[in-house]
Order: structure tokens, then C-alpha cells, then sequence
């Protein structure tokens, strides 16, 4: 039995493409986690993000977004899923390990504070995604916990220390992100 290769495979910025992209997320994420879509549109066009798929060639089995900012060596994964008919099958960690190799100099990422839970149910899913992201390497940084358009997160990492961020760094994420200086606003510490 021959095992499946995987590869990442860079997205071509079509009008189409970034549709199909943005059909996934809505599957994934729902419009409230979403930036609206003329937002995801506009950054694919000026080159502020890019977008990978996990495949085997034939077919797609995951997705990452990603920025690369100005004076920051990792990137900043803005979504990253399996997509639902794949998933609980190890692709997440394979998606990871593949992203690590593409981006050797780390990721940053961020995922919701398992604090500010509505419920067991909830906080239990949230510590779930944090095990897996501390399975494939990342880490909590014990000194970010912030608020973004009202939703608390944390940040995530596998940078080892080697590269310092803050608030303002993120501030500044989100202010490529909506090409407007609202970080400042609508991202604060949460401490």
C-alpha cells in the first residue's frame, strides 16, 4: 500500500478562487468570525495575504492564510482549517508540519481564550484546539491575552522565544489586515 504524499500548493489569486476560498471559511468559521468578504478579497489583491492548500493533487484537504509582516521573520496565520469531510484523520498535523517546513523562521497564530468560555462545552472545545496546536510545536505566550472586535484570544507560537512580539506588533497586524488604524481601537490587552 502506497501512503499519500502531501504537499502545500500556493493559491492563485483569481476572483474565482478567492470565492471557493471564501465558501470554505464560511463552512469553517461562520460570518461572524470573518472578515466581510471584501476585506479577504482586498488583501489576496495587494499581496497581504497568501493562501495554501494542503492536497495530494487531486484533491484539497486543508487551507492556510497567512501574512507576512514587515520586520517580522515568522508569518501570522489568519485562518487555518481541515476542511469538515477530512477532518479528525491527522491532516491538521500534517498541515502543521508542512507549514513548518515552509516557514522555518516560526508561526504565530491565535485561538479563543478558553477563560472566556460561554459554557463547559465550549471551554472544553477550546482547550481542544490549544492541545493540538501544543502537539504539532506551538506554545501559549503566557503574556498575550488579548480582546480583537470583542473576542478574547490568545496567541499561539512556535518561535521559541527568538522573536519578541506585543500588542502593538498585533495592532499592527490588523491594521494591514483592514488597511485602517482601528488596532489600536479594537485590540486591547486582556488581562
Amino acid at each position: 500500500m502506497q501512503s499519500t504524499k502531501y504537499y502545500l500548493e500556493k493559491m492563485n489569486v483569481t476572483n474565482i478562487n478567492i470565492k471557493v476560498l471564501y465558501n470554505y471559511l464560511e463552512q469553517e468559521f461562520g460570518r461572524g468570525e470573518l472578515f466581510p468578504r471584501f476585506v479577504i478579497r482586498r488583501n489576496f489583491k495587494k499581496s497581504i495575504w497568501e493562501a495554501v492548500y494542503l492536497t495530494d493533487g487531486q484533491e484539497k484537504y486543508g487551507y492556510a492564510i497567512y501574512q507576512k509582516a514587515p520586520g517580522f521573520k515568522g508569518v501570522f496565520i489568519a485562518y487555518l482549517a481541515i476542511l469538515p469531510k477530512y477532518q479528525s484523520k491527522g491532516l491538521g498535523s500534517e498541515l502543521i508540519r508542512q507549514l513548518n517546513a515552509l516557514f522555518p523562521d516560526g508561526i504565530l497564530l491565535e485561538v479563543e481564550d478558553p477563560d472566556a468560555a460561554k459554557d463547559e462545552k465550549d471551554q472544553a472545545t477550546r482547550l481542544r484546539r490549544i492541545r493540538f496546536y501544543e502537539r504539532n510545536g506551538l506554545a501559549v505566550n503566557p503574556d498575550m491575552k488579548v480582546n480583537t472586535f470583542f473576542v478574547p484570544f490568545r496567541m499561539m507560537d512556535n518561535l521559541g522565544g527568538t522573536e519578541a512580539y506585543d500588542i502593538s506588533f498585533y495592532q499592527k497586524l490588523y491594521n494591514r489586515i483592514l488597511r485602517l488604524p482601528l488596532g489600536s481601537i479594537f485590540i486591547k490587552e486582556n488581562r
